[in-house]
């Protein structure tokens, strides 16, 4: 019996402080986390480049800029402030929780939205923010997601991790920053509408953001003149939405109106590798 209670004890006493230890690491990554957060928004709001560097990630910066120069522009210093002006104020949050899988984190917060759904429901908003560990934690992506205030039973709305997007999924890695392009020729737009495949579009060998759903953006290295190479890959995905996809390519001209120079509308045959060239005067 004294044997049983002394088994049961330490049970207990281990069971407490593994909980204990758990509990003192979230605490101390959500505070390295802020501090990392705070560090971002110090560096954004000096609007210099290499200060900036030292706390986002490579990847998010890198794609940045390329998304920049294929619009003919770069990253000037407002822009760079415009990060610590339209960033998260977490200070006017509630912590909900810290995320961890692998080379990446995450912090979540919850606030009042101000608005109601269509019953009269409050709302709130979430926001994440992922970070990845590239020689220490630098942010990589943040987001807002709206849900109702309170469920049936009164109690506050759960966030669950199926609600991150893409660019804050926690797959535990560090992407690698893609090569920088150079200005291109003429500044080019990517139309994507594709529910139930994935679209993979490369432009002259340069990778464009793979989209499942739509998505409409700036072509990453633009179009050359002349010959330029496309291709598409199509990948069926689960969901339970489908649609025939659609994907054009429009040239961006000089009196900012756009001509289209690729349209991709397949009714069979639609998984697969499809290869295109169009010209651009």
């Amino acid at each position: 019996m004294v044997l049983r209670i002394n088994t049961l004890f330490w049970v207990i006493v281990t069971g407490f402080l593994v909980l204990s230890f758990d509990c003192g690491f979230a605490q101390s990554l959500r505070s390295d986390l802020e501090n990392a957060w705070h560090a971002h928004l110090q560096a954004s709001s000096s609007g210099n480049e290499s200060e900036l560097q030292r706390t986002m990630s490579s990847y998010s910066l890198c794609t940045l800029k390329n998304r920049l120069v294929s619009a003919q522009r770069s990253l000037t210093p407002e822009i760079i402030k415009s990060f610590a002006k339209y960033g998260p104020d977490i200070s006017t949050m509630e912590f909900t929780r810290v995320i961890e899988k692998g080379d990446n984190a995450g912090l979540v917060y919850v606030r009042d939205s101000e608005k109601k759904d269509a019953h009269g429901t409050p709302k709130v908003t979430f926001t994440a923010i992922k970070f990845v560990n590239e020689s220490g934690w630098k942010v990589d992506a943040t987001m807002n997601c709206d849900k109702p205030m309170y469920r049936p039973d009164g109690c506050k709305t759960q966030f669950y991790l199926s609600d991150l997007r893409p660019a804050c999924v926690m797959d535990g890695k560090v992407k690698p920053a893609p090569a920088l392009v150079q200005k291109p020729y003429s500044t080019a737009l990517l139309d994507v509408f594709s529910y139930g495949y994935q679209a993979q579009v490369m432009v002259n060998g340069i990778p464009q953001k793979p989209v499942t759903a739509s998505w409409s953006g700036v072509v990453i290295g633009g179009l050359c003149k002349d010959e330029n190479k496309i291709s598409i890959k199509m990948t069926k995905v689960d969901t339970a939405k489908q649609s025939v996809p659609k994907i054009r390519i429009r040239q961006l001209l000089n009196d900012r109106t756009t001509r289209e120079v690729l349209k991709f509308a397949p009714q069979k045959n639609i998984e697969g590798v499809h290869t295109f060239t169009v010209s651009v005067r």
